[in-house]
């Protein structure tokens, strides 16, 4: 069967190429989200650069190398990438967790394909882009947050051969080597050119052959939550994040929120319901765009009457009324807050200037208004933040479940592995108290190739060390797993399994410094090769936490009929 030829194909990578070979215990790192350690949910923003492109003449392939491999532990990528043959591969480093293997990927490219160009693009590419150029299996880098227009300009470059001295956000290098960033002032104000990435991804399998390529993570052909984007960029400044306003401004040129229109939201949210049953989460908080924003957005989707869950965040406390109007706009509806710590002057450092007195209320109004459920998450490794404390945000989780009931799912994991590039924390370690380990790309790479989750953490704080980071996390990992089952939020057998997988993990851990003791890196190595079937038992169990973070899929998973018409452009 013949199937379309792509003219750029778009590659997502592990965290580490050689995960499915090196022994590494399973971290807590990716517990609060729907991927593995291998962080294998690729980018929203490949979805738009897909559909913008086709949408101007290019034939554009997804393939999420990461999902494939962990989907089959004998694909083989070097062979996979040989039958490909575009114009250009582009491959995401959008967080700094996929720096080894997004160099690595690229590198197999260019092995299989030399004189195809490589594209990288992301947060973290932006950032470190002329560290990128100094990699030979990198040509390419285009900064910032949105990228559509100028890979459109530069594969028209790469096709007909036109100058790149006009595509903006473009580093690249010139033939006497010399590495060229032209100016970085695309930042849209408006997304209204962004189309329909959801209705392009359906007939991209069918354009393509290939359904497996754009699985978004491990288990999403059982649980297919879908995502809708409501803006780019951020008007909060949260000190630890890289997607901040102010890091968003430092490196990527954006200095207000591009808001998508609410009936653009609706109506994605109008389509995803006609495909899936599954949950919709909307990733933004609604209220960045104002009260009246928001609710006009929850009036254009009440018109739809979704009976999907969809999920909404709050990025800080919100009005009594904007509950009742969810309320009255939804049929199912899920809340996340993130206030982090349960200490006010730690979260006013860190940017969350709100007490626990709003947070409550907060809580109260969300769940009379009928919120079907609440997660709340907490952080470790905060500044001023001691194990002491960690505890006592953990017992402040305790109240939490006491007070209200198991609607409300407390959760807690540590600020890790990196900080991000271009966040307070990252232009600002000591007025934090944080010291930076990792600076470069090639520390960021070689730190993910380690067996003990310690010494890939890119910081400590002047309260805790990157040692009592790990003990502080399992330590409240293992009593808050007993809070929730005393508090009936988790079963006793899910709480008995769970505890056993956190204290299976700490026990390799340990062992895992014994071996790194040893001193002769043949031994050190065959002792490593012993541990690798107890590391891959663990991660087995790596469902357990996530699905503490599940919510309903009302009915079965797909409407197939309406994805049929979806791809034979009846809708």
């Amino acid at each position: 069967m013949i199937f379309t030829k792509p003219d750029l194909v778009l590659l997502h990578p592990p965290s580490v190429y050689d995960f499915r070979e090196l022994m590494v215990v399973p971290s807590p790192i990716s517990d609060l989200i729907p991927s593995t350690p291998v962080f294998e949910m690729y980018p929203i923003g490949f979805t738009y650069l897909g559909e913008y492109l086709e949408r101007n003449g290019f034939n554009v392939r997804v393939v999420n190398l990461a999902q494939r491999m962990i989907q089959d532990s004998k694909f083989d990528v070097p062979a996979f990438i040989s039958r490909i043959d575009p114009y250009a591969f582009g491959i995401d480093l959008h967080w700094l967790t996929h720096t080894q293997g997004a160099l690595e990927v690229a590198r197999i490219v260019k092995g299989v394909h030399p004189q195809t160009p490589v594209i990288m693009g992301g947060y973290s590419s932006t950032y470190f882009h002329r560290e990128l150029m100094a990699y030979p299996q990198v040509d390419y880098v285009l900064r910032g947050d949105s990228t559509e227009e100028p890979l459109r300009m530069l594969m028209e470059s790469i096709v007909n051969g036109a100058s790149l001295d006009a595509i903006p956000n473009l580093t690249y290098r010139t033939m006497q080597d010399d590495i060229v960033a032209n100016p970085l002032n695309y930042t849209p104000a408006s997304l209204e050119y962004l189309g329909n990435n959801y209705k392009y991804m359906i007939r991209s399998a069918l354009k393509y052959g290939d359904w497996k390529s754009l699985r978004a993570f491990w288990n999403w052909w059982r649980y297919p939550i879908t995502m809708v984007l409501t803006c780019r960029g951020c008007t909060n400044d949260c000190a630890f994040c890289g997607g901040s306003r102010g890091a968003i401004s430092h490196y990527c040129g954006r200095e207000q929120v591009a808001f998508r229109a609410p009936e653009r939201i609706a109506y994605d949210i109008e389509l995803l319901a006609q495909f899936s049953t599954a949950p919709i989460f909307i990733v933004g908080d609604l209220m960045q765009g104002g009260k009246a924003y928001a609710m006009e957005t929850l009036d254009f989707i009440s018109h739809i009457a979704p009976k999907n869950h969809i999920i909404l965040e709050l990025f800080g406390p919100a009005p009594r009324d904007y509950f009742d109007r969810i309320a009255s706009s939804l049929e199912h509806f899920d809340l996340q807050i993130s206030p982090e710590t349960h200490d006010e002057e730690i979260r006013a450092v860190i940017g969350k200037p709100y007490g626990n007195e709003e947070l409550e209320r907060n809580i109260t109004w969300a769940l009379e208004a009928g919120c079907e459920k609440i997660d709340v998450f907490f952080m470790i490794g905060l500044p001023g933040q001691t194990s002491n404390s960690v505890m006592e945000t953990v017992d402040y989780c305790g109240q939490l479940l006491r007070k209200y009931g198991p609607r409300v799912n407390p959760s807690i994991g540590p600020l890790a592995p990196f900080i991000d590039p271009g966040c307070k924390y990252h232009r600002e370690p000591e007025r934090y108290g944080f010291r930076l380990i990792h600076h470069t790309l090639e520390d960021y790479s070689r730190a993910l190739l380690s067996p003990h989750w310690r010494d890939l953490l890119g910081y400590e704080t002047e309260w805790l060390s990157r040692q009592q980071i790990v003990d502080a996390t399992y330590e409240a990992l293992l009593a808050l797993n007993a809070i929730k089952a005393s508090n009936g939020l988790i079963s006793p057998a899910h709480a008995s399994l769970n505890e056993r997988r956190i204290r299976d993990t700490i026990s390799l851990l340990k062992m895992v410094d014994d071996i790194l003791d040893i001193s002769d890196p043949r031994l050190q190595e065959a002792e490593f090769k012993k541990l690798h079937k107890e590391s891959r038992q663990l991660f087995s169990q790596l469902y357990l936490p996530k699905e503490e973070l599940m919510w309903p899929v009302v009915g079965s998973r797909f409407r197939r009929l309406n994805i049929l018409r979806i791809l034979m452009g009846w809708n």
